[in-house]
């Protein structure tokens, strides 16, 4: 038994993540509502303070699993690289319950896109802090991404709007991986 609760937010019947969660660890596979209320509904049924949010179509080692359990405290958030803004993306996120609480979870108005980095930047402006994982030890099953354009900037702006220090950055990242 451990001290650490698994989510994963998933509209698939069959979840390959599943097939890396080491046994006798609580799993809470949420398939209600939009991601990050699915998010938010898994942290609040997890039945232990450690929690990792993990994506329905990754998987990794074992050892992988229990070295990032163990990196989880307070005023920390551990996960995969996101790909744009050099915070933390919704692949794989660990986090305290504490903390989650503190920042009234993940932000519901995003419904799914860009809702991982809303939660990174709660950590940021809060003083606390933001670590990496090696992307490498996870392993991610190839699909299509449904983010438009449109979709990609209106949820930028919100944020922007919402983390005025960190807009600049934001912006410039957004514009021009929407040009490229």
């Amino acid at each position: 038994m451990t001290d650490v609760s698994v989510v994963i937010p998933s509209i698939k019947e069959d979840v390959l993540t599943l097939e890396s969660v080491p046994e006798g660890v609580d799993t809470q596979v949420v398939r209600e509502g939009t991601l990050n209320e699915a998010r938010n509904l898994g942290v609040e049924r997890a039945e232990h303070d450690r929690v990792l949010i993990l994506d329905d179509d990754i998987s990794f080692a074992e050892s992988f699993f229990w070295n990032l359990a163990d990196r989880i405290e307070r005023g920390l958030l551990v996960g995969h690289p996101d790909w744009d803004y050099g915070l933390v993306a919704g692949r794989v996120m660990a986090f305290h319950r504490a903390d989650w609480e503190r920042f009234g979870g993940f932000d519901e108005f995003l419904k799914s896109h860009m809702g991982d980095t809303e939660f990174a930047l709660k950590f940021v402006h809060r003083g606390d802090g933001v670590a990496h994982i090696d992307p490498d030890k996870v392993e991610h099953a190839p699909h299509e991404r449904s983010v438009t354009t449109w979709d990609r900037v209106w949820r930028t702006a919100y944020i922007a709007a919402k983390y005025p220090r960190s807009a600049p950055k934001i912006l410039t990242r957004t514009i021009t991986g929407v040009s490229e």
